[in-house]
């Protein structure tokens, strides 16, 4: 991980850790769940939101952004490339529908795919792991016999903290079925970072994930979870479910 200011407090992570979730949910909560905000404005807020986190956290802690961007960048891609692969392959299962065709697929892959990822990689995978591991590492709890796999427990703990409390805020997200495979997914790529000190781990494999399930007609607007099956990571679609979705099309 990059270094970052020795004098990070565990209140100072605290409250950052805090506000991620804080602003995680209500973004969620407020735009989808109570204003119904469809999906491309919607992505535009998470993106300055989060965009808006990552600076201030990376200037409150003193933290080169150039660091922060290109450390281990190498092992970010094969990272990225792993989980990403790993994740399209899982969540193939899902249910589909029509896709948009020609300059629309290329306009839904840019923003939907990518800027989505990257917002998503940063918001969930990223700044709670890095935030969490840069407080134990200025106490000195990154270096030695087990103290590392503590920082690193408590980062990913921090990580899956803040995907619930981010996915609490849809309306479609609010039962265990629902949330289980986005712990696994969205975790498995806060392990990848967590393991390559590279955010190009988990944004690129976000980046992955979100592309191809739009090119497969399988990815749902975040809030329209409502009366879809989401199929658990790895499974096969309930017969009854594939049916009626072979009967649409």
């Amino acid at each position: 991980m990059p270094t970052a200011a020795t004098s990070i407090s565990w209140l100072g992570a605290l409250g950052w850790l805090a506000a991620i979730s804080a602003a995680s949910f209500l973004v969620a909560w407020v735009l989808t769940s109570r204003l119904g905000v469809r999906r491309t404005p919607y992505i535009l807020v998470l993106a300055l939101l989060t965009g808006g986190l990552t600076v201030g956290y990376l200037t409150w802690s003193d933290t080169s952004l150039t660091s922060f961007a290109t450390t281990r960048w190498g092992w970010g891609l094969i990272g990225a490339a792993v989980a990403g692969a790993l994740l399209a392959r899982l969540s193939r299962h899902q249910p589909s529908g029509p896709r948009p065709q020609g300059w629309r697929l290329a306009a839904t892959l840019a923003w939907e795919g990518v800027m989505y990822g990257i917002t998503e990689g940063l918001l969930l995978s990223v700044l709670p792991v890095l935030v969490t591991w840069q407080a134990f590492a200025a106490h000195g709890w990154t270096s030695g016999i087990g103290k590392p796999l503590v920082a690193g427990t408590a980062a990913m703990g921090a990580s899956l903290t803040v995907i619930v409390i981010h996915h609490l805020g849809y309306r479609g997200f609010h039962d265990r079925a629902a949330l289980a495979p986005v712990m696994v997914g969205c975790g498995l790529l806060s392990l990848a970072y967590l393991l390559t000190a590279s955010p190009l781990a988990a944004v690129g494999g976000h980046i992955l994930l979100h592309t191809a399930l739009n090119v497969r007609g399988s990815e749902l607007p975040p809030y329209a979870t409502r009366g879809v099956h989401i199929v658990p990571l790895g499974h096969q679609r309930p017969a009854a479910k594939t049916a009626v979705l072979a009967e649409r099309r």
